[in-house]
């Protein structure tokens, strides 16, 4: 952007740029300088200046007022300010004139009265006058906020906080209000309050206060890594704080990044014992429970009992005893009494109390001991810590009461080691606890009765389980898989239908959330809350929560697969809620391959091998054996058989169960569906990845399905582009198969849109190059060292690479890169392909027509060599056309030579030869039309004459053939 000329004597400017940008012809400019040099002379007039007299201009200046030369003084001092550097910072605001502040006593009393609406016109006044007014926007808040106005009352706020920047204060208010009250559309505006604590950040860098508040908000709108940038700036200035590591913690372990906080917790712990402190004053059991989640989350359970060991070792007042780091098997340092201790012969008793040992650890720490010792085998152990939840004599409901947290932590991990036995023993001290009772409790202790073979018990849980939770889908499942088994289709068949419903209810749910979160955006609805991330206690390992994930994924996909085959027949017949049901199932499902990284490798000329590492988990779990498999099994009354079918192939030729051909049928209609919907992006981005996938892309037949279904898209969303670029493959890998050349014309024939691309440049080097290619096969050795500069350039491969020996010159090759320099206007160069396509077939009706009409569009044009004589050739090919067509057994093909020689006659003048010939047309429709005439030319034959009589001036004729023949 120019920066603006300053004007100096008289008006001129002083930037030469500027006055070369404006020329001298600006008028406005001429003017403008003119006006400042009249004003130039009136002052000087006024100070006694003869402009005609003798006197110096220049000291005449210099003698002006002292106010003109402090003036300059002062413009010389500010400039040498401005040399040693600009001012920053936002300058001060102006102090409210006269006028504004008894504008805002009125606005205050209408304000104070209630009378909102006048005192909202006061204060619009007063931000027209002067927009910085801070009172005015304060004002303008209060009002917006009496008449509940939220949205506006927060700009309003906003805005009066941008006019003091630097008062953090102001930024507060804005970002409280924000959070406390907009009510229930709070989640709406934590954006606001987002940007507001920010702002606060940058008027004071050194608050740590508003980055912990915009942490807080960050988290709560699911923003993690913003969070942790601001909580790590605070623990760099507040270092080893307890209540920032922690924070850190959690966030970490929602990113799986435990290592991270890991890292930070052994700065600080290393920190922490060498400070002269109290252990419990710098750490305490709450920060040894998150450091050691920590190792949990990352099922490091080893290095977990090792780290638990020693800290709760210290936090005990035994640090010195490190000798019990040598007996990593067992935890008999947390004994109840000194049996397995005294074994050891460093182990003093009478050195530290007896309440620093068994008695003095948390139980939820030894309840962590015995989870840790199960994952890692060591089961006696393990049991030996659970123990203690039970006191001695006690039945364990009085415990799980005071303790339940940790009999369904005990429960749960009991569960996942297979130890279902032991696991239902803690279930079923918890299930006469009402508060603790709930859907997945139910069905696990439904899951340990099928393993304890009691089909009764379990019948009962899954039963309790769906009466708890009618939208619950596991256990009406299980009881279809129970069911199945006992030999009970019905039932079985009926929970199954329940499950199979319940889940297309959820995934449409889900599906249309986000639409129903926009439409309602403004609405005051209850808040959609994102709940600050909790610690939790317990993590699965990574492979088998990457395993729970794909099978997650797995069922979603099996409810989508199973909605594809249902509304399939309706889709076909037309049905739009079916179809749209079929394309949101078909959208899922071709994500979901093309998402799967082993199809599309970086060369994908390397051929599909199989499925190997994490892709098989995913590749091998099926979409139709689970509900769609057993729904179909019961309603055909079968019975479930646990023999698997394992192929002998060693490749498969499927995935998650569906046959690749299979997954290519359902690419290829979703692609159809998308163009005839206009989506034809879509749909070209849907055929290039199947085309690209290795699984299709080695197999002739298959790539032959994509391009034809990539042709029919182009031709829906007539692109002729597409069409053509399609259309060169056919011609590519099927090369001299005449079929594959008159694809190519049908399909540019087809496409209703220009024929810009079909006569392209790129087109007719292409064509050109396959009828080298075909004339390199059919000449001798020396032809081609004469006419041939290179073999490699012009020789033909099929698919597998080998040379294809052509034998014969293809008179569609020929005819058809005719036809393209023929509709480049190119007559003179389409006619050597013509002739050619004559000497092999001289009587070919099609050839001599083509050629004729070359001649004779040739001899239209203005540079010829002989008019004459192209108009007789012409005509000499087209009566050969025309007696090879006049007495053909078909209607259709008589009327056609009757119009062409019409035609070639009507554009060429010769008017009252071509009459004769559209008479014949006419006379060839009243003797009447055979079964297999497909296209009358009646109406082109009337237009025609009519166009011809009403030209001539006999309207008489002109109107009766309208009448005849042009009436409806």
């Amino acid at each position: 952007m120019l920066d603006r000329p300053w004007i100096g004597p008289q008006g001129s400017f002083q930037d030469e740029s500027v006055n070369e940008y404006f020329g001298d012809a600006d008028s406005d400019l001429r003017e403008f300088e003119a006006s400042i040099a009249n004003i130039e002379e009136e002052v000087l007039r006024l100070e006694g200046y003869d402009p005609t007299g003798s006197q110096d201009f220049s000291t005449l200046m210099r003698s002006r007022s002292y106010s003109s030369t402090s003036r300059a003084s002062a413009r010389q001092r500010i400039g040498q300010q401005r040399r040693h550097g600009p001012h920053r910072g936002p300058r001060k605001a102006a102090e409210p004139t006269g006028d504004i502040k008894l504008r805002l006593g009125h606005a205050t009393e209408a304000f104070i009265a209630a009378r909102y609406v006048d005192a909202a016109l006061i204060i619009a006044d007063i931000i027209r006058i002067n927009a910085e007014t801070h009172e005015a926007w304060s004002l303008l808040h209060s009002v917006f906020r009496e008449n509940n106005d939220i949205d506006n009352a927060l700009k309003a706020l906003i805005y009066a906080a941008h006019l003091r920047p630097k008062h953090t204060s102001s930024w507060y208010q804005c970002a409280q209000f924000a959070l406390e009250g907009t009510g229930s559309l709070r989640s709406k505006y934590l954006l606001n309050a987002e940007f507001c604590y920010a702002a606060a950040i940058r008027a004071d860098p050194a608050n740590l206060d508003a980055r912990h508040r915009k942490a807080a908000v960050c988290i709560e709108r699911g923003k993690i890594g913003p969070a942790i940038s601001d909580y790590k700036v605070i623990l760099s200035r507040q270092p080893h704080d307890r209540d920032i590591l922690r924070r850190l913690a959690e966030l970490y372990i929602d990113q799986d990044e435990a290592s991270t906080a890991i890292d930070l917790y052994r700065e600080s712990i290393t920190h922490f014992k060498s400070s002269s402190g109290q252990p419990s004053q710098v750490f305490d059991w709450t920060d040894l429970d998150t450091y050691v989640t920590l190792y949990e989350h990352d099922a490091r359970y080893d290095i977990a009992i090792q780290q638990l060991r020693s800290l709760a070792r210290w936090l005990s007042g035994r640090g010195a005893e490190e000798f019990w780091d040598e007996f990593p098997d067992d935890d008999r340092e947390w004994d109840s009494d000194d049996k397995r201790r005294t074994l050891v012969s460093s182990f003093n008793p009478e050195k530290y109390p007896v309440a620093s040992y068994g008695g003095g650890l948390p139980l939820e720490f030894r309840i962590k001991f015995g989870v840790y010792r199960l994952h890692l085998g060591n089961r006696e152990e393990a049991f030996h810590h659970f123990g203690w939840l039970v006191e001695p004599g006690g039945t364990g409901e009085d415990a799980a009461s005071r303790h339940p947290h940790l009999f369904r932590l005990v429960a749960d991990h009991l569960f996942e080691t297979n130890f279902y036995k032991d696991a239902l023993s803690y279930y079923q001290k918890l299930r006469h606890l009402a508060d603790e009772i709930d859907g997945t409790l139910l069905v696990q202790m439904g899951k340990c009765f099928l393993q304890a073979q009691d089909d009764q018990q379990a019948e009962v849980c899954f039963q309790s389980a769906v009466e708890l939770d009618g939208e619950d889908i596991d256990p009406r499942i299980e009881l279809a898989h129970m069911y199945e088994r006992m030999g009970k289709p019905e039932q079985a068949f009926h929970n199954l239908n329940e499950a199979m419903l319940l889940r297309r209810r959820q995934d449409h749910r889900n599906s249309r959330k986000p639409f129903d979160e926009l439409e309602n955006r403004n609405t005051e609805e209850a808040p959609i809350v994102i709940k600050k991330p909790t610690r939790r206690r317990y993590r699965p390992r990574q492979q088998t929560q990457k395993r729970l994930t794909q099978a997650s994924e797995a069922e979603h996909l099996q409810s989508q697969y199973f909605v594809l085959r249902k509304t399939c027949e309706a889709m076909r017949s037309g049905d739009a809620a079916s179809t749209e049901a079929w394309m949101d199932a078909a959208r899922d499902l071709t994500d979901d391959f093309r998402g799967f990284k082993k199809f599309y490798p970086l060369d994908k000329y390397i051929r599909f091998l199989g499925y190997s590492g994490d892709s098989r988990i995913a590749a091998e779990t099926p979409l139709d054996i689970d509900l769609t498999a057993m729904a179909e099994r019961l309603s055909r009354g079968l019975t479930t058989s646990d023999e698997t079918v394992t192929r002998a192939a060693e490749i498969p030729d499927d995935y998650r169960g569906i046959p690749f051909s299979t997954w290519l049928d359902i690419f290829l209609e979703y692609a159809l569906r998308l163009a005839r919907n206009g989506e034809k992006d879509e749909a070209y981005s849907l055929c290039e990845a199947t085309k690209d996938a290795i699984v299709f892309y080695h197999s002739r037949e298959d790539m032959f399905l994509v391009h034809v279904c990539w042709c029919v898209c182009a031709l829906l969303a007539n692109d002729e582009e597409t069409c053509v670029s399609v259309a060169r493959f056919f011609m590519k890998d099927y090369q001299f198969a005449t079929d594959s050349y008159r694809m190519f014309a049908a399909v540019t024939k087809v496409c209703h849109s220009p024929i810009s691309w079909y006569s392209s440049g790129p087109t007719q080097k292409y064509v050109l190059r396959q009828i080298k290619a075909m004339d390199y096969s059919l000449v001798n050795d020396s032809q081609r060292k004469r006419y041939f500069s290179e073999r490699g350039s012009y020789s033909a491969r099929d698919g597998n690479g080998h040379p294809i020996i052509n034998n014969d010159l293809d008179i569609a090759l020929l005819m058809l890169y005719g036809h393209i320099l023929f509709s480049g206007t190119s007559y003179l160069y389409a006619l050597n392909y013509f002739l050619r396509a004559h000497a092999l077939d001289p009587e070919n009706p099609m050839i001599n027509l083509s050629t004729g009409l070359a001649y004779v569009h040739l001899a239209l044009k203005r540079q010829t060599d002989n008019r004459q004589q192209n108009i007789l050739q012409g005509i000499t090919f087209l009566f050969r056309y025309y007696d090879s067509r006049r007495n053909s057994v078909h209607t259709e093909e008589r009327q056609e030579a009757h119009f062409n020689m019409a035609r070639t006659y009507h554009m060429l003048g010769l008017t009252h030869l071509a009459i004769p010939y559209y008479e014949k047309v006419f006379n060839e429709s009243s003797r009447g039309t055979s079964g297999l005439e497909q296209e009358d030319l009646i109406i082109d034959t009337a237009y025609n004459l009519q166009t011809l009589y009403a030209t001539a001036g006999n309207s008489e004729l002109a109107e009766d053939i309208t009448i005849e023949w042009l009436v409806i």
